[in-house]
């Protein structure tokens, strides 16, 4: 006969315990495989502390997220030209990390600084221009770039530049009263927009036709309110072609909230205004378009990275055919 052994379960409180070491445990693994990303100096037994840490720079008055930031693109250039591909990818994400941080910080930086950037992304690719990888890591950094200049403070337009796009004061002229059409729900509110001048509240996505121009006479208002909208959801709707080829044209209009592709439609004195935007590599076409406080969701290749510099240097018009 075979002898049955039985064990009595564990009391519930040592099953509570174990699961909870269980978490600590993984917690601590994933913080510190965090800090070795973000700090190298970490991974070779160094004792920085945060990843804004780095040897005294010389450049006084240089803020510490700069010079961090300088080191890591540093760092990834001289990876990739020892061959480390693997090593130059990490710096690049690095780089991606601090710019991130940096913008959800609320930190501002100088259209110079903008320009230093893109050119040591620019250096850091070189070391290996063919390298897919590298390309996408690269690209991903250049988008974190573009939404930071995006998330800098507005400044009044120079003279001779068109404002037309620019949001005006409620009681400003020119402006008319929000329409009633069918993308406008019966009950539709945004806390900010009811009952000001020149606000048309969408609660639904709205289609455009080819050949289609939206513009205040066709929307009967220049505002274009999608706060209501989930966050992904697309505020205009063209073609599923979406090629230049359609016609579809954006003129003078100002949109907040939401989410909007930028393939296939012609935009002229648009501003987005905390948008999603996306950019999938198909025909674009921007003139004096801007971005305030939006996020951008760009392909990984060589057009997102274009746009993604284009908009990091402040450039307000821009073609991808």
């Amino acid at each position: 006969m075979r002898r049955r052994v039985g064990y009595a379960p564990a009391p519930i409180y040592v099953r509570v315990a174990v699961v909870s070491l269980a978490v600590v445990l993984m917690a601590t693994l994933a913080w510190q495989g965090a800090q070795r990303l973000l700090s190298p100096a970490r991974m070779a037994g160094g004792e920085t502390a945060h990843f804004y840490a780095r040897p005294p720079s010389d450049r006084t008055g240089v803020p510490a997220w700069q010079t961090a930031l300088s080191d890591a693109l540093e760092q990834a250039v001289a990876q990739g030209t020892a061959g480390n591909i693997t090593a130059t990818e990490m710096q690049a994400d690095r780089a991606a990390t601090i710019i991130m941080s940096t913008r959800m910080q609320g930190l501002t930086a100088t259209p110079e600084f903008f320009e230093r950037t893109v050119r040591e992304l620019d250096r850091v690719l070189r070391t290996h221009p063919d390298n897919a990888r590298l390309l996408e890591h690269v690209t991903l950094a250049r988008i974190e770039l573009a939404q930071l200049r995006s998330a800098q403070p507005v400044t009044p337009a120079a003279d001779g530049e068109d404002e037309s796009t620019a949001p005006k004061d409620e009681n400003s002229a020119g402006k008319v009263m929000p329409s009633s059409g069918a993308n406008i729900g019966p009950e539709a509110r945004a806390p900010h927009a009811v009952s000001v001048p020149g606000h048309v509240i969408l609660a639904a996505p709205r289609t455009l036709a080819a050949n289609e121009l939206l513009d205040i006479a066709a929307l009967h208002g220049n505002y274009i309110d999608a706060t209501l909208m989930p966050d992904a959801s697309e505020i205009l709707l063209p073609p599923s072609t979406r090629v230049m080829a359609d016609g579809v044209r954006v003129d003078g209009l100002t949109f907040a909230g939401a989410a909007q592709t930028l393939d296939g439609i012609r935009w002229k004195n648009v501003s987005f205004v905390g948008t999603r935007l996306r950019y999938e590599g198909g025909e674009m076409s921007l003139q004096n378009v801007r971005f305030t406080n939006c996020t951008f969701g760009f392909s990984a290749d060589e057009r997102g990275a274009r746009l993604a510099d284009a908009i990091a240097l402040g450039q307000r018009s821009f073609v991808i055919q």
